[in-house]
């Protein structure tokens, strides 16, 4: 008997679910609503691969005599994840970031399977074609495996031959209430991409002199008071708002901005400002971009009209208003996910074999929060 018998299959929502369940709420309404046919028909094809394998690994569990439970994505709660002994999130990587903000603690484990994996040809049109339609496929970089090699890692999994990995997620609060943990990234920002982000961050690890947060009336204060030892100091940002990543993360959108890749192992949590708004073009005493220790926190004040906190993509975003406290951290509960050998090496072998820890250069200014770079 397999040691993990109560499955939670997590089940994307494809495309073609999406676009075709539109045309029918039109139909329904009295209008007509079309999208491009050779568009719908390649994501026919796409939608009919998922399915195929979704019914393939859930008859492979079966024959193993494990107890499923298949939900949606769209429709999974917390109640569904506390009944299993193990989430598997089939889709790709969103499926499988979606399961993870389900998964409040340590103790259940989570298992990405892309279901629609990039053939060679996919990989060789990745950025250019001869079509104006975009393609691509999720590259599955959470996920433990694919549609080639589901058996054998599923097999590991149940009987105990392979390990989860532990990796940190970020936590965030906003007026002292905590949202679901991150494992990639969190941006902080105005709801239009047009827009100015105003907010100030504490200086000097976001924490006050007892280790909590401060409150909104400290704040105010402080604002009108002279700096001493039991002041906090207050860096005013302007921007297209803020970005934070875990280690996980670190290779994403954080690289493409320019941000340092990090070990696998890492614990601490990476920052930058997205394109600041500087006085007269000249740069402040920070460069906008660092890091923060495990234990210390990111202490900011939202100071536009309207935000929006963004987890791990658009699918699950929190609404900030003026004045809102937010602290950022990576003091969530890790995440046990089974990872492939090219997620490690990409998080490892690439760079650092320890823990990057980017220090300032020496005379250089500390960051707004941890280490400046």
């Amino acid at each position: 008997m397999p040691s993990m018998n109560r499955l939670l299959l997590v089940i994307k929502q494809t495309a073609f679910d999406s676009y075709t369940a539109q045309e029918v709420l039109a139909r329904t309404a009295g209008r007509m609503l079309t999208f491009d046919r050779v568009r719908m028909a390649r994501l026919k094809e796409r939608h009919d691969t998922h399915m195929f394998q979704v019914e393939r690994i859930t008859e492979m569990l079966r024959e193993r005599g494990v107890h499923t439970t298949s939900v949606m994505r769209d429709d999974v709660g917390a109640e569904h994840v506390r009944a299993a002994d193990l989430v598997l999130a089939l889709g790709g990587d969103g499926t499988t970031l979606i399961a993870s903000h389900l998964i409040p603690d340590h103790c259940t484990p989570l298992l990405g399977v892309n279901t629609d994996r990039a053939s060679l040809q996919d990989l060789a049109t990745l950025y250019r074609s001869a079509e104006p339609l975009d393609m691509r496929r999720s590259t599955g970089h959470l996920c433990a495996c694919s549609s080639v090699d589901v058996e054998r890692v599923l097999g590991d999994v149940l009987e105990g031959g392979m390990e989860p990995t532990r990796l940190a997620r970020l936590e965030v609060t906003v007026a002292g209430t905590t949202l679901a943990p991150a494992l990639n990234d969190v941006i902080v920002a105005h709801p239009s991409p047009g827009a100015v982000s105003r907010y100030s961050v504490r200086v000097g690890g976001g924490r006050s002199a007892d280790g909590d947060s401060p409150t909104a009336t400290e704040v105010e204060s402080d604002a009108g008071s002279s700096a001493g030892p039991a002041t906090p100091l207050w860096f005013h940002v302007r921007s297209s708002g803020l970005r934070t990543c875990t280690s996980s993360g670190s290779t994403a959108a954080m690289r493409s901005a320019g941000g340092k890749p990090m070990h696998f192992t890492s614990r601490r949590m990476q920052f930058m400002d997205r394109e600041p708004i500087y006085h007269d073009h000249i740069p402040p005493p920070s460069s906008g971009h660092g890091f923060y220790e495990p234990g210390e926190k990111m202490v900011l004040r939202w100071n536009s009209r309207v935000g929006t906190i963004f987890l791990d993509g658009a699918h699950v975003t929190h609404d900030v208003k003026m004045g809102d406290l937010i602290t950022l951290s990576t003091g969530g509960p890790e995440l046990r996910l089974y990872t492939s050998r090219w997620f490690r090496r990409n998080h490892a072998d690439t760079w650092s074999t320890r823990p990057m820890r980017e220090e300032p250069a020496s005379g250089a200014p500390r960051g707004v929060g941890g280490v400046g770079v």
